[in-house]
C-alpha cells in the first residue's frame, strides 16, 4: 500500500515536471547583443540587417556640460559623446553606424540616458535617427552646448552625414503645446508615406513631420489622466523630510499629493506603432508616482486626433503589431518604478517586465513576465515574426538586445499537471524559507537563455 502510495506520487511528479519543461522549452528567450548603455529603440534596414539605438552614458561633468535632471530628483544630466546605433547583421556580426553621438544622462551612474532614441526606413530605403533630449530646452544649446540633440534627422549611410528634418526641443521651448512645465524628450517615431510621427515623453506630446524637409506640420498634446491617488502608492519621505521641494515653487502641470510630494497628471507617451487600419497606436508609461494599471494605448488619426483604445497597463515603453494585426504592449517594470530602482540606477527590488499580446477581439494574454525581461524598453517584429526588445533600456553597461519567439512563449496558466505536482508536492517534507525581496543574480536569469 505505501509502495503504491509512493509510485503514485513519483509518477504524478513526473507528469507535472515533464508538463512544465514543456512548457519552459516552448518559450524561447535569446540575448543578441550585450554590454550595451542604455539602448532604446530597434528598425530592421532592407538587407534585414537590424539598426539598435543606445542613448550612451553621458559624462563626468567635468567640462560643466550638465542641467538637473526634471524626473530624477534633479540629479545631474551630464553630457559626452558616447551615443550610438548599432547595426547587426543576420549573421550576428556587429558594427558601428555611429559611436560619438551626443548622450547625456546621470552622474554617476549613467542611468536614463537621452540620446540616440530610435531609428528607421521609409519604404524607399532611406535612413532616419531620432535624438531625444530630456530636460529643459532652453539650456539644451547653451549650457549643455549640445544642439544636436531633441532632433529628427535623415541619414545618409553612405557619408555618415545628417540633415535636420525638425528640432522639436525648439518647438518646446517656443511654444509648450502641452501647457505644463518645459520638458522636450523626444522617445520614438514611425513613418507613414512621407511623413513621420514623433512621440515626445517629455512634451507629452506627437508630432507629424514632412520627409521631404518641409518641418513639423502639426503637433497634439495626450490628454491627461486624473485618478485619486493614495498615500501608499508614493514612496515614503526621508525622516524629517517635511518639504521634498525645497519651498520651490512647482512647475505648471503640478501639485502636492497629500505627503508632499509633487505630482502631475501628464499621459508622458513613449512607443508608436503604425496599426493595420492605417491609424497610429501610441503606449504611455504614465506620470510619477507611476500608479499601476492606469498606463492607456491611444489611437491617433492622420490630423492627430487622439482617442484612448485600452487602459489597464503599467509603465509602458513600446508597442508593435504582427502580421496577424495582434497588437504587442511592453511593460517597462510590473510594479511602479519607485518600489524597484532608485534613481540613479541602484536595483533595490524586482525589475521585471512584461510583454502582452492583445489580439484582434481583445483577449489580453502575457506571454513573458520577468526571466530575463527587466527594465525593457522599444519592442519590434521582426520580419521572421519574433519580438526584438531593448533589455535593461535605462542602464549602462548591462543593456542587451533580446529575442522572443511570440508563437510559443506564454506564461503558462494553472493546468492539471501544475495542480496534481502542487498536491504531490503537500506530502514533502522540504523547508521554503521566505526570499527577500531583491533582484534576482544576473547568473540565474541568464540560466535558461541561449546566448546567441
Amino acid at each position: 500500500m505505501k509502495l503504491k502510495s509512493f509510485a503514485l506520487k513519483l509518477l504524478t511528479v513526473s507528469i507535472a515536471t515533464v508538463a512544465l519543461n514543456q512548457a519552459a522549452e516552448a518559450a524561447s528567450l535569446s540575448v543578441l547583443a550585450d554590454g550595451l548603455n542604455n539602448p532604446r529603440n530597434t528598425a530592421f534596414g532592407p538587407d534585414g540587417s537590424l539598426y539598435v539605438t543606445t542613448s550612451g552614458k553621458g559624462g563626468d561633468g567635468n567640462d560643466g556640460r550638465c542641467i538637473p535632471s526634471p524626473s530624477a530628483q534633479y540629479i545631474p544630466l551630464c553630457a559626452g559623446p558616447n551615443g550610438s546605433v548599432i547595426k547587426i547583421a543576420k549573421d550576428g556580426t556587429k558594427t558601428d553606424v555611429f559611436s560619438t553621438l551626443t548622450s547625456i544622462a546621470l552622474v554617476p551612474s549613467g542611468e536614463q540616458a537621452a540620446g540616440p532614441a530610435d531609428f528607421k526606413f521609409d519604404s524607399k530605403g532611406n535612413a532616419y535617427l531620432l535624438t531625444g533630449y530630456a530636460g529643459d530646452p532652453t539650456k539644451r544649446d547653451t549650457v549643455l552646448k549640445s544642439p544636436d540633440l531633441g532632433k529628427l534627422y535623415k541619414v545618409d549611410l553612405g557619408t555618415g552625414s545628417l540633415t535636420a528634418l525638425a528640432d522639436f526641443a525648439q518647438y518646446e521651448a517656443l511654444n509648450n503645446p502641452d501647457g505644463t512645465d518645459l520638458i522636450s524628450n523626444p522617445y520614438a517615431f514611425t513613418i507613414k508615406g512621407d511623413n513621420a510621427y514623433v512621440v515626445d515623453g517629455g512634451g507629452n506630446t506627437i508630432y507629424s513631420v514632412g520627409l521631404d524637409g518641409t518641418g513639423i506640420k502639426n503637433v497634439a498634446a495626450f490628454p491627461q489622466k486624473r485618478i485619486q491617488l493614495t498615500v501608499d502608492q508614493f514612496p515614503t519621505l526621508p525622516e524629517g523630510t517635511v518639504d521634498p521641494t525645497g519651498g520651490a515653487p512647482l512647475p505648471p502641470g503640478y501639485t502636492k499629493a497629500v505627503n508632499g510630494l509633487p505630482v502631475s497628471n501628464q499621459s508622458v507617451p513613449t512607443g508608436i506603432a503604425l496599426a493595420p487600419d492605417g491609424s497610429l497606436t501610441v503606449s504611455e508609461y504614465s506620470y510619477f508616482p507611476y500608479p499601476e494599471k492606469e498606463a492607456r494605448i491611444f489611437s491617433v488619426g492622420d490630423d492627430l486626433s487622439i482617442k484612448t483604445i485600452l487602459d489597464g497597463f503599467t509603465q509602458l515603453t513600446g508597442v508593435a503589431y504582427d502580421a496577424d494585426g495582434s497588437l504587442y504592449a511592453l511593460q517597462h517594470i510590473n510594479n511602479s518604478e519607485w518600489k524597484e530602482i532608485q534613481q540613479g540606477g541602484v536595483i533595490t527590488g524586482d525589475i521585471s517586465g512584461s510583454v502582452i499580446k492583445i489580439a484582434k477581439d481583445g483577449t489580453r494574454t502575457t506571454i513573458w513576465s520577468g526571466n530575463g525581461l527587466e527594465a525593457a524598453s522599444g519592442i519590434t517584429v521582426g520580419p521572421d515574426g519574433n519580438l526584438y526588445i531593448s533589455n535593461r533600456a535605462r542602464l549602462a553597461g548591462t543593456g542587451q538586445i533580446i529575442k522572443i519567439d511570440p508563437r510559443s512563449a506564454r506564461v503558462p496558466e494553472p493546468s492539471a499537471g501544475a495542480g496534481l505536482f502542487a498536491v504531490a508536492a503537500l506530502g514533502a517534507t522540504v523547508a521554503m524559507g521566505k526570499r527577500k525581496r531583491q533582484q534576482k543574480p544576473r547568473e540565474e536569469l541568464l540560466a535558461k537563455v541561449e546566448i546567441l
